[in-house]
């Protein structure tokens, strides 16, 4: 009885149905605003994304696939994260007939929460239905209906988010038509390439072609590195090359322009790069993709040897000179082997001189052999190509330089023989002769006038000698010549050179006059009348030197000045020495005239005496004691100024003088007696010559008178 009379009055709390329908339009209304909202930024993101990825792709003109696959991924996961955010999310929130209510009261606050209550109690979210007071319900209830009917709910939802997103969204969707209907290739490139993932490429007004074979830049480690490519269609206004290399180092250089019109090609040179690298190039509407540029070593010699083998006759050992060393002088007729290691396999190996291939190329092992006969000076190297096709820039060169096999040293000096001598004369003679790789003939020749060689023998030559001074002492008679006859002397040599020999040396050619006895003594006398006149001079000299040193003693004396008597005694210093070194030149003359007479056997014992000890030796006491200790005592008076070795002086010059005049009072001695010498000689002559032509008139009478 109880649960009937409680039904009958819950039916009078309930909340009139056009109430709960208004709440109920107003969440569908809600819901409806969200998702038009969430639709919107779907769809923007999408959008944008998509025109993001299309300006990627479009600006690289290069992305790969999996590039393209990714930022797919990324804007579909975009897009799934809005929807999920903006759409989902909210749909998912349950919005009940109180949130509406509150949205009303809120919008209307002169409702007092009439309504919200109301729904409450209609929702028996109040309490227990038995512990409300029905009469209380009733009244809320009622009393909600009755504010309510005149109240409008939908103005508690704004639209205008709503017709916002409904105009952004149907603005999008009205560019996304339009670019479809006005550029629909780049559309359809773009989702093929971007959606479908398909491997085209775009469309490009400027395309660049880089100039490579195989595909790939290959350049020689050290040396510049060029990089060409073309641009088909419009030029661009530059065109630049990124790089990166193993090492991870970057840059970027804009490329030169080469090209005229219709045909536009660019360049770019890499500054002797070590290492190997990476590049593209980009200008215009076009970006290559990455090409690499792969750096190796040119063919080079790394290690080589040069066997040199001398020519036979030469004697030499052969010799070998390793990497150290790639230069040599070596004889004509030297073969050189030369044997070379390379840093890498090579496809042609030629072995030059002056550009000229010589030699024949061979291996051994691992290493190429080249075999020359030098007769002439050369430099040779080794030519090589790799597989590439690189040569070696700087190739090692072998400098052999050809020493021409010299003609022996031959040397002949007669001491003490001048160009005339006497039939009794015996001549001394100093020979020499080397060579470097031995003597294969020496000898000494004498010739009479026109007649042929003849040779003197001598001891001590051996075959291959280097080396030969020997001495000897030739009698002039051993020839019979005679007076007015005239002999040369000469020695001549041969070497063994088999090449470009055999080489000839000979000495100076000695010619020898010879004289009479009278005729020789009459030259000796001469010379020695010249001699002496030169002497005189000397004295003359010395007397004039010693003049003038007394008077600077008398001015130094009257007037002392240090200085100025350095200045005067300075000059007359070098006059005494120039009178030391002339005494010395005579003194060797006739060192000369006493060396003649010994070769000619006229040396005898009162000639080496005059000569030897009254006029040489005394020279030589004058030039090397008398005359230098006068010209140091010169010298320490011009710098001490003092009285005492003013007085020296004058002793040290009255002295030399003494020794000067004796000694020329020896030549004019003897001058006076051989001019008497002369005379009787003359005269016996004349008798000699008289006496011959009486016999000869003699024997002409006789003759005629037997004739008639």
């Amino acid at each position: 009885m109880n649960s009937q009379i409680t039904s009958s009055n819950s039916q009078s709390w309930r909340l009139d149905s056009s109430v709960v329908g208004r709440l109920r339009e107003v969440v569908r209304r809600l819901r409806r605003y969200v998702f038009i909202e969430g639709v919107a930024w779907i769809v923007v993101t999408l959008v944008a994304l998509a025109l993001i990825q299309f300006a990627i792709d479009y600006w690289t003109r290069g992305l790969q696939w999996s590039m393209r696959a990714a930022l797919l991924g990324l804007t579909l996961a975009c897009g799934a994260w809005v929807a999920a955010l903006r759409v989902w999310r909210p749909l998912r929130l349950k919005i009940g007939l109180a949130d509406a209510a509150k949205l009303v009261e809120r919008r209307f606050p002169e409702l007092s929460s009439v309504l919200v209550s109301a729904v409450r109690f209609d929702q028996d979210e109040v309490g227990l239905p038995i512990s409300n007071s029905p009469s209380l319900i009733a009244s809320v209830v009622d009393r909600a209906r009755i504010a309510t009917a005149s109240i409008d709910f939908l103005v508690v939802v704004n639209p205008s988010r709503a017709r916002r997103s409904a105009a952004v969204l149907m603005g999008v969707v009205a560019m996304a038509t339009c670019a479809t209907i006005v550029s629909p290739e780049m559309v359809g490139m773009w989702f093929s390439r971007n959606v479908l993932l398909h491997n085209i490429e775009w469309p490009k007004r400027t395309r660049l072609v880089v100039e490579l074979t195989d595909g790939e830049l290959i350049g020689a480690r050290g040396d510049d590195l060029v990089v060409q490519a073309l641009a088909e269609g419009i030029q661009p206004r530059e065109v630049g090359i990124r790089y990166e290399t193993l090492s991870g180092q970057t840059g970027r250089e804009s490329m030169v322009s080469i090209g005229n019109i219709g045909s536009y090609r660019y360049r770019h040179t890499f500054q002797r790069p070590k290492e190997s690298f990476r590049f593209q190039l980009f200008g215009g509407d076009d970006r290559t993709k990455w090409y690499e540029a792969r750096l190796i070593d040119r063919p080079r010699v790394v290690q080589s040897s040069m066997e040199i083998v001398p020519p036979a006759y030469s004697g030499l050992n052969p010799v070998t000179f390793g990497e150290d060393r790639r230069s040599a002088q070596v004889l004509p007729g030297t073969t050189v082997t030369f044997r070379a290691l390379m840093n890498k396999p090579v496809s042609k190996v030629s072995f030059v001189s002056n550009e000229e291939e010589v030699g024949e190329i061979s291996q051994e092992g691992d290493y190429y052999v080249a075999n020359v006969t030098l007769m002439k000076s050369a430099t040779y190297q080794f030519l090589l190509v790799d597989e590439v096709g690189f040569e070696n820039r700087r190739p090692v060169q072998f400098a052999l330089r050809v020493m021409k096999d010299d003609a022996p040293l031959v040397r002949l000096r007669l001491p003490g023989v001048g160009d005339m001598v006497t039939p009794q004369a015996i001549l001394p003679m100093e020979l020499e002769f080397s060579d470097t790789y031995g003597l294969a003939t020496a000898n000494l020749l004498y010739q009479e006038g026109e007649e042929s060689e003849k040779p003197i023998p001598f001891d001590g030559f051996e075959l291959r000698a280097t080396h030969l001074e020997t001495s000897l002492s030739w009698p002039v008679s051993t020839v019979e010549l005679e007076a007015g006859d005239r002999v040369s002397l000469m020695a001549r040599a041969s070497d063994f050179d088999d090449v470009s020999g055999p080489n000839l040396a000979e000495s100076t050619q000695v010619v020898i006059r010879v004289v009479s006895k009278d005729e020789f003594l009459a030259e000796i006398s001469r010379r020695e009348q010249e001699y002496r006149m030169d002497f005189e001079r000397l004295v003359d000299n010395q007397e004039r030197l010693r003049g003038e040193l007394l008077t600077a003693m008398r001015k130094h004396r009257e007037k002392p000045d240090l200085e100025w008597l350095g200045s005067t005694l300075t000059p007359l210093e070098r006059r005494q020495r120039s009178i030391i070194s002339s005494i010395n030149v005579i003194r060797q003359q006739f060192e000369r005239v006493l060396a003649e007479l010994r070769v000619n056997q006229l040396d005898t014992d009162e000639e080496r005496e005059r000569l030897q000890i009254r006029i040489i030796d005394p020279l030589t006491e004058i030039a090397r004691r008398d005359l230098a200790d006068a010209a140091d005592t010169i010298r320490q008076w011009s710098r001490d100024g003092t009285a005492e070795t003013a007085s020296a002086v004058d002793q040290k010059q009255y002295e030399a003088l003494a020794r000067m005049r004796a000694v020329l009072s020896v030549m004019i001695q003897w001058e006076g007696y051989h001019e008497l010498v002369t005379m009787l000689r003359d005269i016996v002559r004349l008798q000699s010559e008289l006496s011959t032509e009486t016999k000869d008139a003699l024997e002409k009478e006789v003759g005629d008178i037997f004739e008639d």
